[in-house]
């Protein structure tokens, strides 16, 4: 008796009437006629073998590697079905070709090409009230060691809602979001089209998907809202009145750690700068490893600025959807980042009452 084994790499899909099976491990996708789908659906059970009657089907479902002769080699995952066909779905996507130095670079040459149908980089901008930001002191950044500010930096859980200077709130957000670099002088020199930008921060082919919507609550000059940073304006557009901190307890799923905090920032990715050229759901990652890099620079400055700062990835994405007036979709929340004054304590008094009686 020959004993098959259906892959554990594998999912349906119903779409226009077709059954798709995609097998996320090998990147394939087959659509299924219906004798091939009961079959898979036999094999699901264990202890199932090659029988006459299945014989060519069973041959057909192993040589699309969708069932083996032999067991498939078991691993650890202790997420849900949902993580692993992205974690695996999303590996060894490599084009399966290894090309010289000349090869590679006539191949990137020509995908350049293909995806570049914008005369240039395409800003983010609002049609709401516009709030005038001073220039930038980024001589104040010069204060702080790197060293320091690595040192000093902490998740602080206690602010008492002081004002933050709108010099300092200014620094911070060109620091961070503007375009510190300038020009991109080299891409000029050399007579490049320019589809990118320079920020502080490092993104995939300078996209930059990552955008700054802000919650103000107390800064100088600045009326208490919600706000869209304007990367290549440097001044923020009003997009929703000023939340309370009882709404951003709300949709943060209960955490009070940011009462008290002077602003907020959502970091907001627009997937759409990204899919036309990187079209591989892989790239999905590179704009949250984008928030990752847009998180650390912003602490770090923040820090160096004597800003206290928290931060969260805990929120319910809906509701700080229809709070940013954003759909979710190809415009959606990745991270919280929160800023002000207060004290430098990671266990906030409110938690360390609670503590205090239990112990």
């Amino acid at each position: 008796m020959t004993k098959l084994y259906i892959s554990p790499y594998i999912f349906f899909l119903l779409k226009e009437g077709r059954t798709i099976v995609w097998n996320y491990k090998n990147h394939t996708q087959f659509e299924l006629e219906e004798k091939y789908f009961n079959r898979l659906k036999e094999l699901s059970c264990s202890g199932k073998i090659i029988i006459p009657e299945t014989e060519e089907v069973d041959k057909d479902l192993i040589e699309a590697n969708l069932v083996s002769l032999q067991p498939y080699e078991p691993f650890e995952w202790k997420w849900d079905e949902l993580g692993q066909i992205y974690h695996v779905g999303t590996q060894d996507v490599h084009g399966g070709k290894e090309y010289s130095d000349e090869e590679f670079v006539s191949n990137y040459y020509e995908f350049c090409k293909e995806v570049t149908n914008q005369d240039e980089y395409q800003y983010v901008s609002y049609n709401g009230d516009q709030v005038t930001l001073p220039k930038p002191n980024i001589d104040k950044l010069d204060h702080s060691s790197v060293l320091n500010a690595i040192k000093l930096r902490m998740t602080s859980r206690s602010f008492n809602g002081e004002k933050v200077s709108i010099e300092n709130f200014s620094t911070l957000l060109f620091a961070n979001f503007g375009l510190l670099h300038g020009e991109w002088e080299e891409l000029k020199q050399k007579n490049l089209k320019n589809l990118g930008i320079r920020r502080a921060h490092p993104s995939g082919g300078g996209l930059h998907p990552v955008e700054a919507y802000v919650l103000v609550f107390n800064v100088e000059n600045i009326p208490a809202g919600i706000y869209h940073y304007n990367v290549k304006g440097h001044y923020l557009s009003k997009i929703a009145e000023s939340c309370s901190y009882e709404k951003l307890k709300h949709t943060l799923c209960g955490q009070f750690f940011g009462d008290g905090i002077s602003f907020g920032i959502f970091l907001v990715g627009h997937f759409d700068k990204v899919w036309d050229k990187y079209g591989h759901s892989r790239s999905y990652k590179d704009v949250y490893l984008d928030a990752g890099h847009v998180s650390q620079t912003f602490l770090l400055t923040a820090t160096a600025l004597e800003l206290l700062t928290w931060e969260t990835a805990w929120f319910k994405d809906s509701e700080v959807s229809s709070l940013l007036n954003i759909n979710g979709i190809s415009v959606a929340p990745l991270f919280f980042l929160g800023a002000g004054y207060g004290q430098r304590v990671s266990v906030p008094p409110k938690l360390h009452k609670l503590l205090q009686q239990t112990s």
